[in-house]
């Protein structure tokens, strides 16, 4: 499956857009976030601490929650609704909910009716978050036969020039890396000849030709 990159979730538009999506299953870039809307629950997988003041941990597990109620969606779009339409408000309410006691009682998200709320650590190698593909080191020069993880780095840092959608569906590279680390063997590589094709399935996705060119520094541009 081709996990698809949504920049944000916070507006109502952006929400109902989610929602009628075939599958409502978006990885989150601001706040780096697995969203899973499903019969009627909601599944918000946060890879970082939500809140501003919060310093960012790569190497804590996921954190996980599930919110919703076992009879109709109603009460989750009924939160987001009351979180302004923002899963940065969402997920920071969530953040300082106290898991010890009661999460109903707990007025913070205005929690009512049969809504109910559970958190829980993951542990899931292959579960990816989009800043994670900064941990893999660019490539310095280019092999006969690329490994797998040789063309990880390659998506990861943007070593790629001429990028070409095959697809019936448009991939970003990003989309791609997530698909490439969490299900490697669905996935080949052919060479014709300075482009590399991915396919997926035996279907082809994309193509494009290596570009062994360092990549940028990540702050670089910031202000």
């Amino acid at each position: 499956m081709i996990i698809r990159v949504l920049p944000e979730l916070e507006s109502r538009e952006q929400w109902i857009a989610f929602c009628r999506r075939e599958q409502p299953y978006c990885l989150i870039e601001r706040p780096a976030c697995l969203v899973d809307f499903q019969t009627s629950f909601l599944q918000l997988t946060l890879f970082a601490p939500a809140t501003a003041n919060a310093a960012p941990d790569v190497t804590r597990d996921p954190v996980r929650y599930s919110l919703g109620s076992r009879h109709s969606m109603q009460p989750a779009w009924e939160l987001i609704k009351g979180c302004q339409w923002s899963l940065h408000q969402l997920l920071d309410g969530l953040e300082q909910l106290d898991f010890d006691s009661n999460v109903r009682d707990n007025a913070l998200l205005q929690l009512h009716g049969d809504l109910s709320v559970r958190k829980r650590f993951v542990h899931e190698p292959r579960l990816v978050a989009p800043a994670a593909s900064g941990l893999l080191a660019p490539l310095t020069q280019l092999p006969d036969s690329l490994t797998h993880d040789e063309l990880c780095r390659l998506l990861a840092n943007q070593q790629w020039h001429s990028w070409r959608d095959l697809g019936a569906n448009r991939a970003s590279p990003q989309a791609l890396l997530l698909s490439l680390q969490q299900q490697p063997a669905a996935w080949n590589l052919l060479h014709q000849g300075a482009r590399l094709v991915l396919l997926y399935c035996g279907q082809p996705l994309a193509s494009f030709i290596p570009d062994l060119t360092p990549p940028q520094p990540r702050l670089a541009g910031r202000g």
